[in-house]
């Protein structure tokens, strides 16, 4: 029997299939703010924090550093650990670098478009889009919209077949993804369809070869998310 273009392009269907984070304390916390174990406001002491991410403490002070560095904990040294909402120029910053990344990458992606990568990805936002869109909300069809958002822009950084900046993107796109998460709003739902949307127009100037075209929808999308982002904390 023939393998169905879904069966040839695998679509990780969860979060848990994304690439981690070489931190592990770092890829802990985002795991806790993503299913809302931590909550920004939450303040814990540097052992609370340990048992909660279940992690040593010469680790976690590895990741503080880095999540203090990022702005998403402020650390006082007799109140304790705070969760805080990331500060805007963290967003902006993210977005700026992966659009350096992926404008360029998608000039080696439209140039080379895997076989039957185009209907397998229309295929599952279709189907994801349907589940998110009856107004319900379902995590299970949220978390597969986000290991979808990863796989396509992930999909164009790989066309350039350099390892470390695959890496580097795979971090910018964790960071965003945490974002997302700690918005916690009725609007997140509606922000994921209006990202799909954008992501099947840039599917049609893939498909028609037009490089200058798919390269506009994907400024316009990146800006787009920014806002998103910004507007709906």
């Amino acid at each position: 029997m023939a393998q169905t273009t879904l069966e040839k392009i695998h679509i990780p269907a969860s979060i848990d299939e994304l690439p981690k984070h070489p931190n592990i304390g770092f890829e802990k916390f985002v795991e806790a703010v993503g299913n809302g174990r931590l909550r920004p406001g939450t303040t814990l002491t540097q052992a609370q924090l340990c048992d909660f991410l279940d992690v040593s403490l010469s680790p976690l002070r590895e990741s503080l550093v880095l999540l203090e560095e990022y702005g998403l904990i402020e650390v006082k040294q007799r109140s304790g650990i705070t969760i805080i909402n990331p500060e805007l120029s963290f967003v902006r910053e993210n977005y700026q670098f992966r659009i350096l990344i992926e404008i360029e990458a998608l000039r080696a992606f439209v140039a080379n478009v895997p076989e039957g990568w185009l209907a397998a990805v229309r295929d599952r936002h279709k189907s994801v889009m349907a589940t998110i869109d009856k107004g319900k909300r379902d995590m299970e069809a949220i978390e597969a919209f986000v290991a979808l958002d990863q796989f396509v822009h992930s999909s164009f950084v790989t066309a350039l077949g350099n390892k470390s900046i695959l890496s580097t993107h795979n971090r910018l796109q964790q960071n965003i993804r945490m974002v997302r998460a700690m918005q916690g709003t009725t609007a997140y739902e509606n922000n994921l369809l209006e990202a799909g949307r954008e992501h099947l127009e840039l599917f049609e100037r893939i498909e028609a070869g037009d490089l200058e075209g798919a390269s506009r929808c994907l400024r316009r999308h990146f800006e787009s998310s920014i806002y998103r982002a910004v507007v709906f904390p």
